[in-house]
């Protein structure tokens, strides 16, 4: 007499093609159109068979595995993005297409060892539903975490990030003495460019200044968009002049950004430290942001900004 378990395994081909149908009675056209209805067949029995084999007496099931599972059968549902409710329906659909199989053989095994298999199973996918549900919500957690500090368009930190970043950088310079610099970056021409060619091709052109960025910059530094055409970078442990030598290398790098215009893009930028200049985030932001300006008038790449115990206005290196 077979065993519920082997049975299981034996019918992973019937209950792969249950579960697709469960699935398909609930899916819309467009849904029903993107499953992936050959793998499902091909992959499908072997989580099942997997399974099956988690339900003998003494098997542990670690919570990676059963997150796995659910990844897999989430990938064969054909959903781009699923939520809780769709991979919570998929999972229960499963389970049912599983009770059912084992439903249908109990006429040929002992009664005592069918509900006990069936008691696992139950307990199995209480805690596979628990473990991919929380699963999902850390993704989504992550991901919208992810978003909240990240520009869309360019893929860089966005001003959030950098407030808290600087706030961390001012935070290790007053504790260790370390300092850091702020580039803060304007690009000229891209109003031009969104004038004459579109938008699409200003973002593509803005694409191009935040590579350009991030290729000309040391991996502890952090380059950011701060909106429209400003740009800032955040180096850790750099003196203001060490930091406008990287200056006058980012220039070069955005001024050979590929544009529909074919003409040089034009940069400002202003370069702050901290201790130096200011202490504080807005006062950096401050200084870099005269320094940018300064820079702009004058019809230069880069300008340090000025001390602020200075009387003169000089450009004040260390």
């Amino acid at each position: 007499m077979d065993s519920p378990i082997s049975h299981l395994e034996d019918s992973r081909g019937e209950i792969a093609k249950a579960w697709l149908m469960r699935v398909v009675e609930r899916a819309s056209l467009e849904e029903i159109e993107r499953l992936p209805t050959a793998r499902v067949a091909r992959e499908l029995p072997e989580v099942v068979s997997e399974i099956s084999r988690a339900l003998a007496p003494g098997v542990e099931t670690q919570s990676a595995e059963m997150v796995d599972w659910a990844h897999r059968l989430a990938d064969l549902s054909g959903r781009e993005v699923p939520d809780a409710k769709d991979l919570v329906r998929d999972l229960s659909a499963l389970q049912s297409v599983m009770l059912a199989e084992l439903h249908r053989a109990l006429d040929r095994m002992e009664a005592v060892s069918v509900l006990a298999t069936v008691e696992r199973l139950a307990e199995l996918f209480s805690a596979l539903h628990a473990d991919a549900v929380e699963d999902l919500l850390s993704a989504r957690s992550s991901e919208l975490e992810w978003l909240g500090t990240t520009d869309s368009l360019t893929g860089l930190q966005n001003t959030r990030f950098m407030q808290q970043h600087m706030n961390h950088l001012i935070g290790v310079q007053k504790r260790y003495g370390h300092p850091f610099a702020l580039l803060l970056l304007d690009i000229d021409g891209l109003k031009r460019i969104n004038d004459a060619y579109g938008s699409t091709a200003g973002d593509r052109t803005l694409v191009g200044v935040a590579t350009a960025v991030g290729e000309s910059i040391r991996n502890v530094d952090t380059p950011v968009r701060m909106g429209g055409d400003e740009f800032c970078v955040l180096l850790p442990h750099q003196t203001a002049s060490r930091a406008r030598v990287l200056a006058e290398r980012l220039a070069e790098a955005i001024e050979r950004v590929e544009n529909p215009a074919s003409q040089p893009l034009g940069v400002a930028i202003g370069v702050a430290s901290c201790p130096q200049h200011a202490t504080d985030a807005d006062g950096l932001l401050e200084v870099a942001d005269g320094a940018m300006y300064r820079a702009k008038a004058a019809g230069e790449r880069v300008a340090v900004g000025t001390d602020g115990a200075s009387q003169n206005g000089d450009l004040i290196d260390d």
